[in-house]
């Protein structure tokens, strides 16, 4: 049955003084004696809410000369913000801490609306409270406010730079957009597989398409196992991860939220789960939380696995109903957010990756915690980073065109006369790019482990080539001393020369070109994480006492077959 906002109240935290009830009109907080606050630093005049029933907001201002705080960010004075049921305010940054709480009540049966007008009071109300997102937006100051078309208040006259808008006194007619109607909410559950069941989706009843999206990781975030162990023991052994995970969902499904669950699952792919016990689970999770949610569980590696943007680009293209998101009023909670261990005041063990908080980075809308996002706990920055940016690499090689591939200055790409050139990198360092585009025009001939299938067999076709005259190039990990003294050792016996090229590619950066690859060449040949840790436990690092007449360093720089390439290359791929 539908509901309708009938009152708002704001409550303190402590529980100091009865909630206070926040008017349509006007209603001021401060320091008085229904607060108890004393503190002179607390305005008599801090703050003004006024409730807006209709739309399921209130509106909060600052008003006092020191800063207020609206669920862990700092209003502007005389900015207005939309607050919903579970928001905070703070009157003092850390202090004075107060929840709103919203009292519904159903419909009268002439209120309740049809399904094609409620879809399109849906898509016409802007007044969103950006809950989990923590954005609010901003109101236009003014002495005699509006509302727009879009919903949002919009100022006739504004105090507030940052609010500041001129509108005409007559304004021209507006050309509406024609958005696309979406079809009204399910009607039963339904399960579906995509990409050969690299995907599956369930569609619970009640899910309606929406610009708003709620979107939320499953365990550890919306679910914790009962054992108390890191992984379930059974299909049965979850539970609700935080008290205030269902009443919250609630409120953002009122408010005209699309409640979404992205999951990876990779021990179904692997054959440790059955798909068919993991349904029952997402049904009754569901059922348990009592609101609509559409799940897009990934069960292997690939473009649907988190962070990669596959399970919301396919929500974006065809699980939407046509509907567009609004990646500003979106947000994504999960709890593989890249936190270090702590310690005090609470202690929490490391996350596992930063799988969820990069997901949202690479998609572009709003992260946040559990902890924040439930519980209202302070925002908070510390994060570990990934040591590898894609999006820094893709710059750098725009801003220098010209510069070249070698260093230090002055290396030749060829020599003046036969030599041996053996390669050092990674696997996905760019090697054998490299010396198809550079070394092979130029006549030097190729000795690929790949190819010929053991390194004595390169040796002996190295010798080959070089009996032969012709300048020979090693395209093979060659890590250690070890690998690279076989050639050095022919080509001493030979009195040819031989410099050393090593590819400017660390570990996160070969991985990240493999994982590219395998999304963009479906020809290519796998490269377990196994090879790359080898690798890297094998390095050292090539110096000249070895028996090289010059190291020299090749830059990656990144070339694209088409632009959509080259948008995947620079988001985030790894999960930590």
């Amino acid at each position: 049955m539908s509901e309708i906002l009938k009152e708002c109240f704001l409550q303190p935290v402590t529980n100091t003084h009865p909630p206070i009830r926040i008017n349509t009109e006007q209603t001021i907080i401060g320091r008085s004696p229904e607060t108890q606050i004393q503190d002179a630093n607390c305005s008599r005049k801090q703050v003004c809410l006024k409730a807006n029933l209709k739309d399921g907001y209130v509106l909060v201002k600052t008003l006092g000369l020191n800063p207020s705080v609206l669920s862990g960010k700092e209003m502007h004075r005389n900015v207005g913000y939309e607050a919903v049921e579970g928001d905070t305010i703070e009157l003092l940054p850390g202090m004075y801490k107060y929840v709103f709480k919203f009292v519904y009540e159903p419909a009268p049966p002439d209120q309740l609306p049809s399904e094609q007008s409620s879809s399109k009071a849906k898509q016409e109300s802007k007044a969103d409270d950006s809950l989990g997102e923590r954005k609010h937006k901003t109101h236009k100051e003014s002495s005699s406010s509006k509302r727009s078309r879009d919903g949002e208040m919009t100022a006739v006259e504004s105090t507030s730079k940052r609010s500041k808008v001129a509108l005409p006194e007559s304004p021209a007619p507006v050309k509406q957009e024609t958005k696309p109607t979406p079809k009204p909410p399910t009607k039963e559950d339904a399960w579906e597989s995509v990409d050969g069941k690299l995907l599956h989706i369930y569609t619970s009843a009640g899910v309606i398409a929406s610009e708003k999206i709620a979107a939320y990781d499953m365990d550890g975030t919306l679910i914790k196992t009962k054992s108390g162990n890191v992984f379930p023991k059974s299909i049965d052994d979850w539970q609700i991860a935080f008290p205030e995970v269902p009443g919250k969902l609630k409120s953002l499904h009122r408010n005209g939220f699309k409640l979404v669950i992205f999951t990876n699952q990779a021990g179904i792919g692997k054959g440790k789960v059955r798909i068919e016990d993991f349904r029952q689970k997402i049904e009754s999770l569901v059922r348990k939380l009592g609101v609509p949610m559409q799940v897009f569980i990934s069960t292997g590696p690939g473009m649907y696995r988190k962070p990669r943007t596959g399970m919301w680009q396919t929500l974006c293209d065809r699980r939407n109903d046509g509907v567009p998101i609004d990646r500003a009023r979106s947000f994504y909670v999960g709890d593989a957010a890249g936190r270090p261990e702590l310690k005090k005041p609470v202690k929490r063990k490391k996350d596992h990756s930063c799988a969820d908080r990069l997901l949202a980075l690479n998609v572009g809308i709003s992260f946040h915690t559990p902890e924040q996002h439930f519980q209202n706990q302070p925002e908070t920055d510390h994060w570990t980073r990934p040591e590898f940016d894609p999006k820094e690499i893709c710059d750098a090689a725009e801003g220098a065109a010209n510069v070249s591939l070698l260093s230090p200055a002055g290396s030749r790409l060829t020599g003046t006369a036969q030599e041996v050139i053996v390669m050092v990198g990674f696997p996905g360092s760019g090697k054998s790019h490299f010396v198809r585009q550079q070394l092979a025009p130029k006549g030097y001939e190729i000795v690929n482990r790949d190819t010929l299938g053991s390194w004595q067999r390169c040796v002996v076709q190295m010798e080959t080539s070089l009996r032969q005259g012709k300048c020979v190039v090693i395209d093979n990990l060659n890590p250690d001393v070890e690998s690279r003294k076989r050639y050095l050792l022919v080509a001493a016996r030979l009195k040819v020369p031989v410099r050393c090229f090593v590819m400017d590619v660390g570990y996160k950066h070969a991985r990240h070109n493999n994982e590219f690859r395998e999304l963009t060449d479906r020809t290519h040949t796998t490269i377990s994480e196994m090879v790359f840790n080898s690798y890297k436990s094998k390095y050292k690092e090539p110096t000249v006492a070895e028996g090289f007449t010059e190291i020299v360093r090749v830059k990656f720089v990144p070339k694209f077959a088409a632009k959509s390439h080259e948008e995947l290359y620079r988001m985030y791929l790894l999960e930590k």
